[in-house]
């Protein structure tokens, strides 16, 4: 068995072994997604590691890149998504020595951190590695009154009428006491506007502020999930007061069962009011693996949106 970086040539046959181990779910297996999500990523390109047994690709581990800022200072990170076993090879620690090889070149790269969010069954697998258990992210919700309901959705967005937005939100500087997600050029094109797995939409001045959301159909009712938020220096109490106007206008619209936002974005911004319920810890589970000994990411004021978290 022999271990080697992937490339882009290796592909094909990179879907072909995600759809034999994980079959085809709610995630679709497909080049177009794959080349969105980790050849265009405005933060790099996907460190890609893959086990071949011969000419056949039986393992792969892959990590997607992601800068957060904190007071001006880029966090490097790395993001363990995509991994994947043949069937026929499972139970031979591949993963898990993908897993560690790659971390080990990350950290020889001088990556910061490397996060996700897994699921309840590969969580014990990643504590074993030395991830640690953030916990789960606090969502702040607010439900209604308003009929659930199940079919297309009423407003498909056309992101260029903010284009000019992105690009001065992007350019912005600001001097940050909570760590977020770094807005480097291109980001919310390619995270929102281009995202091929998700419709995204928006509800905008096109001048001082972007709300992002998008509708899910969930256990509980119809979700519009807010995933994103973002005022300039010009917003005030009358964008504030059209922004909730508007949102009050798509939560009926959407037939929405409830509304959700970040709990820990919630109490940071003053844009937009989603009544008295207190945050609860029922988001997804973050875990945190330290690879820079100086700091622990623990101890950071994470600000994470669900834009941040959601899987991808």
């Amino acid at each position: 068995m022999n271990y080697r970086e992937g490339s882009e040539k290796d592909i094909p046959a990179i879907i072909d072994l995600l759809k034999a181990s994980l079959g085809e779910s709610r995630t679709p297996k497909s080049e177009q997604l794959w080349k969105w999500k980790h050849c265009a990523n405005p933060f790099g390109k996907s460190p890609i590691l893959i086990a071949e047994e011969g000419e056949e690709i039986i393992g792969l581990r892959t990590f997607l890149r992601w800068e957060f800022i904190h007071q001006n200072k880029i966090i490097s990170a790395v993001r363990a998504v995509d991994t994947a076993v043949h069937p026929a090879h499972q139970g031979k620690g591949i993963f898990k020595n993908l897993t560690l090889d790659l971390i080990d070149r990350m950290k020889h790269e001088g990556v910061d951190l490397i996060y996700n969010t897994p699921n309840s069954k590969s969580l014990p697998g990643y504590l074993s590695m030395g991830w640690t258990k953030y916990g789960k992210l606090p969502l702040k919700l607010k439900f209604t009154l308003t009929p659930t309901r199940k079919g297309s959705r009423t407003h498909v967005a056309d992101w260029n009428e903010v284009s000019g937005l992105l690009s001065k939100i992007e350019a912005e500087e600001k001097s940050l006491n909570h760590v977020q997600t770094s807005l480097v050029k291109g980001y919310l094109t390619w995270r929102y506007a281009s995202c091929p797995l998700f419709p995204y939409s928006f509800i905008s001045d096109g001048a001082t502020y972007l709300l992002v959301y998008r509708v899910v159909e969930s256990k509980m009712g119809r979700e519009l999930r807010l995933v994103d938020l973002f005022t300039l220096e010009d917003f005030g109490k009358m964008e504030s007061k059209q922004l909730n106007s508007r949102l009050n206008v798509v939560q009926k619209e959407e037939s929405a069962r409830f509304t959700s936002f970040s709990g820990l974005n919630y109490p940071r911004q003053k844009a937009i009011q989603l009544g008295s319920l207190p945050a609860m810890a029922i988001g997804p589970t973050v875990t945190l693996k330290q690879m820079e000994s100086s700091w622990d990411p623990q101890n950071l004021p994470w600000n994470w949106s669900l834009g941040d978290l959601e899987v991808f």
